[in-house]
């Protein structure tokens, strides 16, 4: 049983990696002549090619309604909100896009109790979203705060972390009935 819990810590431990390093990682395509259109196509082909290899084989939801929905979803969390933050990277720091997406579990978590009114806000969720945000904030920072605000670009970022909030709320809808892949 801990083989099995150990894998999925590892499994978790190199998503953040991974994700962790992305917003350095765009910048830097970013200023090798990409756009942030450019590095959307290119992440979601990869994406999508390794995806293929581990997900099944099912590739329609079950009626047109779920479809819509699933669109929807992509839209948001993939489509948009990947095209604001890549533009974003763009336009300001990777400390402030990086610190600013991080509000989208908060947000996430404020939107499915405004929306699911059966739902509450859970103290334990709060205080991992804030601890969270925290610790992003000490990393970026690294005992240097320095303040440089870019008003186009940490806009385009708080879209992004909006967008992302609605993917999970649209996603919620579906939990129960599909699998995650």
């Amino acid at each position: 049983m801990m083989a099995g819990k150990f894998r999925f810590h590892l499994i978790a431990l190199i998503t953040v990696a991974i994700w962790g390093t992305t917003f350095v990682s765009t910048k830097v395509l970013i200023r090798y002549g990409l756009t942030p259109a450019d590095i959307f196509l290119y992440r979601f082909v990869l994406a999508y090619l390794c995806i293929g290899l581990i997900a099944p084989r099912r590739l329609f939801a079950d009626n047109l309604k779920d479809e819509l929905g699933l669109m929807a979803a992509g839209f948001c969390g993939g489509s948009l909100y990947f095209v604001t933050e890549n533009t974003a990277l763009q336009l300001t720091l990777v400390s402030n896009v990086s610190l600013i997406v991080c509000i989208a579990p908060l947000l996430t978590a404020f939107l499915v109790v405004l929306f699911y009114r059966n739902e509450k806000m859970r103290l334990t969720l709060l205080s991992g979203s804030v601890m969270a945000l925290a610790g992003v904030a000490l990393v970026v920072f690294n005992g240097h705060f320095i303040l440089k605000l870019s008003p186009v670009g940490d806009v385009l970022t708080v879209a992004a972390a909006f967008s992302w909030a609605f993917y999970c709320l649209i996603l919620k809808r579906f939990d129960l009935r599909y699998p995650t892949l």
